[in-house]
């Protein structure tokens, strides 16, 4: 989901609280209303229903002792009051309406109480009786103060007639229950609508408070996860972009959601792709032509390599590659790709002859079907090749699908392809010059450790010849026919478990020379024992020891050799010691005391690995160290 609707629910979310929050404090208002309305109307039938009472016992006491209760009256300092049959009427009628009104709000009735329904028809039963005997007392009144209001003795007049005699009874009964039963059950419902009342705004209030706060946890939490996602997502921007800017291209943003962060990462993630692909071009384009120099010697199949290395490292459709000849005319020598029409490529190279003539420069023509009117291609991109300042040719990269274009990042891509290809071409050419050269002087370097081991063998048998020494000669002649076999081999390169082997025979042969006077230490790591060094590079080393060092001694030589594997900046590596406690020399005469055996040992090293070190360490009676770090 985009973080534009994720911002739209949340705000819906919180706009959805807020409602849900007002309509219920709206609802909890109108029922709190509601209730008290209810009360306010049970209260004001109460006092109607007073009103009623109070206005038929003035009628009944105006009827039968106007002067006594108008006396009494002005005892209590009450004015007497004259109450009408139609007051009373008119009382009765307030009530009843009042009556009506409250029992029409029947929230109370509504809810799940089964007391407060019981008393809501009980009070409509009881009503309906109250009325029922208040209509009965009403037809009596009115017809005693229309027929005896002159009468000075009512109640005498009252017994002569049977059908109103009964009136005391019926006024008792009547003020009875309207007084004490009905008054009373009303109080009682009215009390119980208060706290039922009470109940209900408690309940609301509760709901409310608890409505609220999980509103509010569900927004704490929804504001949580999505600020959460957002900041995550930041960070993992920002930790690529900080990759990015120290030179790692193989970072990618690792979002895959649907928002505008996962758009971002995708359109980030085929920069990188780009921009490592413009890296990769010319390391691919380097490693290609590696190995073509060591098997090919063809500079047409170097030419349609590199024009291959377009096509597959770029987003170029087609190649071609043109040699400037000295008279200013272009040769091509590669194409690759899709094959254009010979009317196209016509036009083309006439286009570029007439431009790289005047100048040697880039040329870049976006809209070709429009400008020159190539039919098959939609635009072009021509690069110079540079040797020392000067172009020796282009390399020409075209578009054939129609509206398709080179971008920027493309066109800087293929520039820095072509001054790679023209390092490529130009070194192709020293390179094969170089190692002719180098194998040359390298055989020849080879060749002068060979008769030099041999005469100081020889030199050695002669020796123990003279002294008599037959079965050590015996010995001696078993292990150089072993040794001749590791001499005489035609690699020029070995393992230096196998140059270690030939060492430990060498110095079998100086122990039975020296007898006492010497003894060695031949130590290598594991790790160390496949690596590929020049054959016989220590043997001149360790010769040199033990003639110029220790041999002088009258005893206790001792000749250490270590060899102990590395990695510097992640490619394997070996660090090798030879070591000797002979009589050493001066280091500051090392260059004048340099013999055969040490200077072609650094030739060769120099040329079998330009960066590897060599130092000497000596001085007079201290010994002297060879370090050599490849």
């Amino acid at each position: 989901m985009k973080i534009r609707h994720q911002l739209i629910v949340l705000m819906l979310l919180y706009v959805m609280g807020v409602s849900l929050l007002a309509a219920m404090l709206i609802q909890s208002r109108i029922k709190a209303e509601e209730i008290q309305n209810s009360i306010n109307l049970g209260s004001a039938l109460q006092v109607k229903s007073r009103e009623v009472q109070s206005h038929m016992k003035d009628i009944v006491f105006d009827l039968f002792a106007p002067k006594v209760y108008g006396q009494l009256r002005s005892l209590t300092f009450s004015p007497r009051s004259a109450v009408t049959i139609t007051e009373w009427q008119e009382a009765v009628l307030e009530y009843n309406q009042t009556f009506d009104a409250f029992m029409k709000l029947d929230h109370f009735f509504q809810d799940d109480d089964d007391l407060i329904r019981d008393q809501y028809f009980t009070a409509i039963t009881m009503n309906e009786r109250a009325m029922e005997m208040l209509s009965n007392m009403e037809e009596t009144l009115v017809i005693l103060r229309s027929q005896y209001r002159t009468s000075d003795n009512l109640y005498n007049e009252m017994q002569k007639q049977e059908s109103l005699i009964p009136f005391f009874n019926e006024f008792q009964e009547t003020s009875y229950y309207f007084k004490n039963s009905f008054e009373s059950f009303m109080n009682y419902f009215i009390n119980s609508i208060k706290e039922e009342g009470r109940i209900i705004q408690r309940q609301l209030d509760i709901v409310l408070i608890t409505t609220s706060l999980a509103i509010l946890l569900v927004s704490i939490l929804f504001t949580f996860i999505f600020s959460r996602s957002l900041v995550g997502k930041l960070k993992r921007v920002e930790s690529s972009f900080r990759m990015v800017s120290r030179g790692d291209f193989s970072t990618v943003v690792d979002i895959h959601s649907k928002d505008e962060f996962g758009a971002f990462a995708r359109t980030f993630n085929e920069l990188i792709l780009d921009l490592k692909e413009n890296v990769n071009s010319i390391l691919n384009l380097t490693r290609d032509v590696g190995g073509f120099i060591s098997d090919q010697s063809d500079v047409n199949a170097l030419y349609d390599l590199v024009a291959a290395s377009v096509i597959q490292d770029t987003a170029a459709e087609a190649v071609l590659i043109l040699r400037s000849e000295k008279d200013g005319t272009l040769c091509r020598e590669a194409e690759q790709g899709q094959a254009l029409e010979e009317e196209d490529r016509n036009r083309l190279l006439d286009y570029l002859s007439s431009q790289i003539r005047h100048h040697n420069r880039q040329i870049y023509v976006k809209d070709a079907a429009g400008e020159l009117q190539l039919s098959g291609v939609s635009s072009f991109l021509s690069v110079p090749l540079v040797k020392e300042g000067r172009s020796f040719g282009s390399i020409i990269a075209l578009k054939l699908t129609e509206g398709e274009t080179f971008s920027d990042l493309g066109i800087i891509r293929m520039a820095t392809f072509a001054e790679y290809a023209s390092l490529t071409i130009d070194n192709f050419f020293k390179y094969q010059e170089l190692l002719e050269r180098r194998d040359a002087k390298y055989q020849a370097l080879q060749s002068q450790v060979q008769p030099h081991f041999l005469y100081n063998v020889l030199s050695m048998i002669l020796g123990m010849n003279r002294a008599g020494e037959s079965e050590n000669i015996t010995v001696t002649v078993t292990a150089l026919k072993k040794m001749l076999r590791y001499v005489q081999s035609q690699n020029s390169w070995t393992s230096l478990e196998e140059e270690y082997q030939f060492i430990e025979e060498y110095c079998l042969l100086q122990k039975i020379r020296f007898d006492e006077r010497f003894s060695y230490s031949l130590s290598i790591d594991e790790e160390a024992r496949h690596f590929r060094i020049p054959r016989l590079i220590l043997q001149p080393l360790v010769e040199n020891s033990i003639n110029h060092g220790i041999e002088p001694l009258e005893s206790g030589g001792l000749l250490e050799l270590k060899a102990v594997s590395t990695r510097v900046r992640g490619e394997k590596g070996i660090n090798l010691l030879i070591q000797d406690n002979g009589v050493g020399f001066d280091a500051q005469k090392m260059e004048r005391m340099m013999n055969v055996g040490l200077l072609n040992v650094q030739q060769r090293l120099k040329i079998a690995y330009p960066e590897a070190l060599f130092e000497i360490e000596s001085a007079p009676g201290k010994g002297t160290k060879i370090r050599i770090e490849i």
